[in-house]
């Protein structure tokens, strides 16, 4: 208990040493934010010496190069101070000389700002809609080669036994009438469509966007090139126009609608249902212009919403049909299609590629068009009628 004094004057002893130490770092502190708020206005006022700004030049305005010190002070004091985080101050522009502003501007290919490129595709020509194989069923297969029976010839010999003047009107005994079928054995072989493009490996391996692009449009043209060999196609692959019945219902003056109409009634004719007509599209829109003697369209008005039809079938308009040609068809009788393998892309590498870094994009499929029945299909010239 005798030394509780001592013990308290140590205490205090150590106290006013820390106190001392802090008021004098506050004090430094305080004396350099003085010696930085000096230099700052006398750096303002030699700004204001060389030409950049003349405060007796600004009239009631005044204020100058003063009052811009002024400001950069007190806005910059907070922050000295460690008080505030960061500095906001705003200058009025009657402070601000033309003089002072030095443009930022892009320079070329020396840009600060990136460009964005937008949404992440790259831009092509409009791709065709293809339409010709929707219109048949397809159906896998395992072989190179499609085979099928086909009955070429059929003799019909039904009739009454006896025949139609038999006394008693039965015929018991006499000989029945006899029909008889030939049959021929077709064959397909499904044929390999397929094409490449070349690249290096540092491009697709830079631009991710590239390799999903350059697959996209080989499966694009692949497909494009079955659906012409499918429609009009006369070698590895026998298109509809080139196993079609020619159309026999042609005369002269006759519209584009008459003809359709008969193209039509020759199916129905032969027995088959048709299910639509495919045409070039300019040769749809001139169909879709004729009008009657008092200049109403016969189609029906321009603004009613409808799908492309006539005599109440369906109207494909595609540029794969030939310009000037129209079909008419029963897709269900006429055939179907026949997959050996899907369209599918591989990358790999050939001849010298491999020193080179190069690398190639195969895209191919094997199918083929089965017809079993041409005559299922009658296509002709609906030019402009005479």
């Amino acid at each position: 208990m005798n030394n509780e004094p001592e013990e308290l004057k140590a205490i205090l002893a150590a106290t006013t040493g820390e106190v001392k130490a802090f008021i004098l770092k506050q004090t430094k502190a305080h004396d350099e934010l003085t010696d930085q708020m000096k230099e700052l206005k006398t750096r303002t006022l030699e700004l204001e010496q060389r030409g950049v700004r003349n405060p007796r030049s600004e009239g009631s305005d005044g204020g100058g190069a003063g009052e811009l010190a002024e400001l950069l002070i007190k806005g910059a004091e907070g922050f000295i101070k460690g008080s505030s985080p960061s500095v906001k101050m705003v200058i009025p522009s009657r402070l601000i000389s033309p003089r002072q502003v030095k443009e930022i501007v892009n320079l070329g290919d020396q840009a600060l700002v990136q460009s964005d490129r937008g949404p992440q595709y790259i831009a092509t020509a409009p791709q065709r809609r293809l339409t010709i194989r929707a219109l048949f069923q397809s159906y896998p297969t395992q072989s190179d080669s499609i085979e099928r029976c086909l009955e070429s010839v059929w003799t019909d010999g039904t009739e009454f036994q006896g025949g139609a003047s038999s006394p008693t009107g039965r015929g018991e005994g006499a000989i029945k009438g006899e029909s008889q079928a030939t049959f021929t054995l077709e064959k397909t072989v499904i044929p390999t469509i397929a094409h490449f493009i070349v690249a290096s490996r540092q491009i697709l391996s830079d631009s991710r966007l590239l390799q999903s692009h350059l697959e996209r449009r080989l499966i694009y043209f692949l497909n494009l090139k079955e659906e012409a060999e499918f429609l009009t196609g006369t070698a590895q692959i026998s298109g509809i126009n080139t196993n079609a019945a020619a159309f026999t219902g042609g005369a002269t003056n006759a519209t584009r609608l008459d003809t359709l109409a008969r193209a039509a009634n020759q199916l129905a004719v032969g027995n088959y249902d048709p299910s639509g007509f495919l045409m070039h599209p300019t040769d749809w829109l001139e169909t879709s212009l004729e009008k009657d003697t008092t200049g109403k369209y016969i189609l029906g008005d321009p603004g009613a919403q409808r799908m492309p039809s006539a005599w109440g079938l369906p109207v494909v308009p595609t540029p794969s049909q030939t310009l000037g040609t129209f079909t008419v068809i029963d897709a269900a009788r006429y055939g179907f299609v026949a997959d050996r393998a899907e369209a599918d892309v591989r990358i790999g590498e050939i001849n010298d590629q491999f020193t080179r870094n190069l690398l190639t994009l195969l895209c191919e499929k094997r199918a083929a068009l089965i017809t079993e029945m041409g005559a299922a299909a009658v296509t002709g010239s609906i030019a402009t009628p005479g």
